[in-house]
């Protein structure tokens, strides 16, 4: 029978990969961005006041729903795995929580550069962005591959097919990244779909 909490918390991460990629449209799509160089009060609903409201909040919320989903997902398989596996999962989700603390210094320091507390911020952000990338890449690749190995194959690829998440979104959301059509849109579905996975396997099993 399954675990009316464990469902739960598999429909926040199912949620949190469609925030994912919901954070990741870009705003231009909502409308022209104006020409000047800064505008205090944007329009309610215009692509800045999107980018500027919208955005921000949809990368937090989803970073903290993917970070529960994989503490639950962790504390879920614990007893199952090997120890090798059980270690780098730790290491991701360690990981994990420092990328959702950059995320938080990044978005909350917003655009503007000539506030020092702003400032200190986004260094402070980019440092730990940095630091959860090399813990999350070889953390998350490493517990995806117990899964593998485990004959888990649809959770395992999501797990290892996704060890940049919080990077991802900090670099596609606060830093800017993508400068095409769609922006950063090509980065954020694969990411997207890997963590909607995770919810699916949090909703479907409960140990």
């Amino acid at each position: 029978m399954l675990t009316p909490g464990r469902r739960f918390v598999g429909a926040l991460t199912t949620l949190g990969g469609l925030l994912v990629l919901a954070a990741a449209i870009p705003t231009r799509w909502f409308g022209p961005m104006p020409t000047d160089s800064y505008v205090f009060d944007p329009p309610r609903f215009s692509a800045l006041w999107i980018e500027r409201t919208i955005v921000p909040t949809l990368s937090l919320v989803a970073v903290f729903l993917v970070l529960i989903g994989l503490l639950s997902l962790f504390q879920r398989d614990r007893e199952r795995m090997a120890r090798w596996q059980r270690w780098t999962a730790v290491v991701a989700l360690i990981g994990a929580g420092v990328g959702t603390l950059a995320t938080v210094l990044l978005v909350t320091a917003g655009d503007g550069t000539s506030d020092p507390t702003n400032t200190l911020n986004t260094l402070l952000g980019a440092a730990l962005a940095l630091l959860a990338l090399v813990l999350l890449v070889p953390g998350l690749l490493a517990w995806g591959v117990g899964y593998l190995r485990g004959e888990r194959p649809l959770l395992g690829t999501a797990v290892a097919g996704a060890p940049v998440l919080p990077i991802l979104v900090v670099a596609s959301i606060a830093l800017g990244v993508g400068d095409d059509v769609a922006g950063s849109l090509p980065v954020a579905a694969p990411v997207a779909a890997a963590v909607v996975t995770i919810g699916r396997d949090l909703w479907m099993r409960a140990g």
